[in-house]
């Protein structure tokens, strides 16, 4: 169901024929009739400087979204909602497919230079620690 339009001031609903209707910057609705009793720029109900927009089919459709019911919006934002929803989703299995495959080249690094170092190891004969001569308990 949509919000039912009504202006603001004299809380009077659309019919035929009608007053043109305007959404000011501050929120408020307010029908022409009451409009022209107000000053030039300034909201009837908060009295603060605005500006105004007709109220018509060809409006931004995101100012009319402000007048649907809930259900509706549900329905018309569901499938953008999936969309973004399958976007990202995809997005982020393709980050994690690359940071997987930059893993398994690392381990097998790794596992390459162990083997490396495995190899020198065993090439080489032990170390031999030899004593310095002045290494003892003994000092005179």
């Amino acid at each position: 169901m949509a919000v039912p339009v009504f202006c603001n001031v004299c809380f009077c609903e659309p019919r035929k024929p009608t007053p043109q209707f305007r959404l000011t910057s501050c929120g408020h609705v307010i029908c022409e009739i009451c409009l022209q009793k107000g000053k030039k720029d300034e909201c009837l109900i908060c009295r603060i400087p605005c500006h105004t927009l007709v109220l018509s089919k060809q409006t931004n459709p995101d100012i009319q979204s402000l007048f649907m019911g809930i259900d509706t919006l549900c329905k018309k934002y569901s499938k953008e909602i999936t969309q973004i929803s399958e976007f990202q989703e995809k997005h982020r299995k393709h980050l994690l497919a690359y940071h997987k495959q930059k893993m398994v080249k690392l381990e097998e690094s790794l596992k390459k230079v162990t083997q490396q170092i495995h190899q020198i190891q065993c090439m080489k004969p032990p170390e031999q620690t030899t004593q310095l001569p002045f290494s003892g308990t003994n000092r005179n």
